[in-house]
């Protein structure tokens, strides 16, 4: 395979860039670039190719979480639209979604009395070094039949992004970490009148061709404010792999709790 120069790849770069202006994480570009590119792009030819851009006046540039980058002017010419500082952070919408998904979600899953659900912060937990392997949140639902023999166990993920942290790399975040459960959503807080809100469409297109659930929030205050846009195609993900994921991220009451819901009395 030839090698890749620093124009091509900065000419990729560029093409990657919202035409609005919103800043992307330089951690973001290099995955796709990667992945256009179908090969590793070293951080030296990202950082080369970057700064081409840059000194052309092409690109401007973000400190801070990793650095971000953004088209220095949009289609139209005008200045680009910076993330605003008052955006509410992941880390701020975590209890909100935390709130909604025990309350409005669970309630609309009708799961019936003898069933069990539990809904965990799982964004700090599992291996470290798994790639897209630790959503955000995740739901179980466990319940026996009542007639026919058997049980069931539906586990659902949930990727939050926040206002300017939707691209379609958060699409296919969402997608990967069915790898472990049967239901994947991806959560976007995109208030009304947002400069992210151009890339809706493109976002919720994706997300349908994936089987992948999309869940915006209006306001995060409000549980009527969260809206499902998509329902998400269930995976026939192996029973082993949901297991193994279940048991890195529950401690043992919760096993317990969903175990007694799936065994025969």
């Amino acid at each position: 395979m030839p090698a890749l120069s620093a124009r091509a790849v900065a000419d990729r770069l560029k093409a990657l860039l919202p035409p609005d202006g919103t800043p992307v994480l330089n951690r973001v570009l290099r995955v796709m670039l990667s992945r256009d590119f179908a090969q590793t792009i070293p951080d030296d030819l990202y950082e080369k190719a970057r700064d081409l851009l840059s000194e052309a006046g092409q690109i401007g540039r973000l400190r801070g979480q990793g650095g971000q980058v953004f088209l220095a002017k949009d289609e139209s010419g005008r200045a680009p639209r910076a993330e605003p500082s008052d955006a509410l952070s992941e880390i701020q919408l975590m209890p909100h979604l935390e709130r909604y998904l025990t309350g409005p979600f669970q309630n609309e899953l009708d799961i019936p009395k003898h069933g069990v659900c539990l809904v965990k912060d799982t964004s700090r937990i599992g291996p470290p070094l798994g790639r897209w392997a630790r959503p955000d949140f995740i739901l179980a639902t466990a319940m026996r039949f009542r007639i026919m023999p058997g049980a069931q166990l539906d586990v659902y993920s949930f990727e939050l992004k926040a206002e300017f942290g939707a691209t379609d790399l958060a699409v296919y975040e969402a997608l990967a970490q069915t790898r472990f459960t049967h239901f994947g959503y991806l959560v976007w807080h995109l208030p009304r009148d947002s400069a992210a809100q151009a890339r809706l469409q493109e976002i919720t297109a994706q997300c349908s061709q994936h089987g992948v659930g999309l869940i915006r929030i209006h306001d995060p205050k409000d549980d009527e404010k969260f809206e499902t846009i998509l329902d998400p195609v269930r995976k026939s993900t192996p029973q082993a792999a949901v297991d193994g994921f279940l048991e890195q991220r529950l401690d043992l009451r919760e096993v317990k709790l969903l175990r007694t819901a799936l065994e025969a009395p």
